[in-house]
């Protein structure tokens, strides 16, 4: 398991796994030769999945809007 962040990769522990995405790095595992990053679910993604949410339903809103000022 490895800790990225800042082009500087670490050899991490799955016990310090936590500690290292509290500090802001992505944890990746070795499969195949290659990185494969863990999805993580931090407060900042969390909140712009919301926000993506509420622009999708603001869009339909104007969208319907638009179409009965015509």
């Amino acid at each position: 398991m490895f800790a990225i962040k800042a082009n500087r990769q670490y050899r991490i522990e799955p016990e310090e796994k936590q500690r290292y995405i509290d500090l802001g790095y992505k944890i990746a595992e070795l499969k195949n030769d290659k990185l494969v990053f863990e999805k993580v679910e931090t407060p900042e993604s969390k909140e712009i999945a919301k926000l993506k949410a509420e622009v999708k339903r603001l869009e339909g809103e104007l969208k319907k809007a638009k179409g009965e000022g015509k």
